[in-house]
């Protein structure tokens, strides 16, 4: 396993400096040092996360900040989000294990992002609308809480032992376009149908487009398949000729 296909571990609006601390220490521990942190509640940088991250400090000076999840995930080809509960998303769901099987097995290796949320409500249903596969830990169902960096670990430690062992890998010839280019083509989308008189109800226009992206989210769409539904855009916005 190269180390450009270890995982990014993107932390959404996390609550406390000290638990962005302890989730650079449980990475470092697993092989991992590439974090992105969107709208940390407290700031950043911040210097109660030093103060808990046990000399991880790599991972912290190399942390990166965003305005927005669409950016952090950008260069992103593959994404997960961890959340503890069901949601009402067409997303499909793994378990830790399976989902760590299969972000190791596909070659060649994507830009992988792990997305976990803050630490009281967890990610909400507009950011996992951007994910590939919802990721579950198969806790105790009368006690399933865990705490941010015990997540961290625990996807850590499997990345880690998994990564490790020989396989046949999975073959993956077109792989699924950057985000960037997906999130250009969906803002076209809306776009076209805004122009069109698609969204009747402007109530439901937010729950329409969140279904939209969870739909070609899970599809993982290639650039050349983005590029042809571009294609097919550009050839129904065209007028078509007025019969004499």
């Amino acid at each position: 396993m190269s180390a450009s296909a270890a995982p990014v571990i993107v932390l959404v609006e996390t609550q406390l400096g000290q638990n962005i601390g302890m989730c650079a220490r449980a990475m470092l521990n697993c092989g991992l040092d590439e974090l992105r942190l969107v709208r940390p509640r407290d700031g950043w940088p911040n210097e109660a996360a030093r103060a808990t991250a046990a000399d991880a400090d790599i991972v912290l000076e190399k942390a990166q900040l965003f305005d927005n999840i669409d950016d952090a995930i950008a260069d992103c080809q593959r994404v997960y989000a961890a959340t503890a509960r069901q949601r009402n998303l067409r997303i499909p769901g793994l378990d830790l294990r399976d989902a760590v099987t299969e972000i190791v097995e596909i070659t060649p290796p994507p830009k992988t992002a792990i997305l976990f949320g803050p630490e009281a409500s967890g990610l909400d249903n507009e950011t996992l609308s951007r994910a590939d596969r919802l990721v579950h830990f198969a806790t105790n169902p009368e006690f399933a809480s865990l705490n941010l960096a015990q997540a961290v670990l625990l996807f850590g430690w499997e990345w880690r032992q998994s990564s490790s062992l020989e396989s046949e890998p999975i073959a993956a010839a077109n792989l699924p376009a950057p985000r960037e280019e997906a999130n250009a083509f969906l803002s076209r989308l809306e776009q076209s149908l805004d122009d069109s008189g698609f969204f009747i109800n402007q109530d439901q226009k937010p729950h329409t487009i969140r279904s939209l992206r969870a739909f070609f989210s899970s599809s993982n769409a290639s650039s050349e398949e983005l590029r042809m539904l571009h294609g097919v855009l550009t050839a129904l916005s065209k007028k078509s000729p007025v019969s004499e």
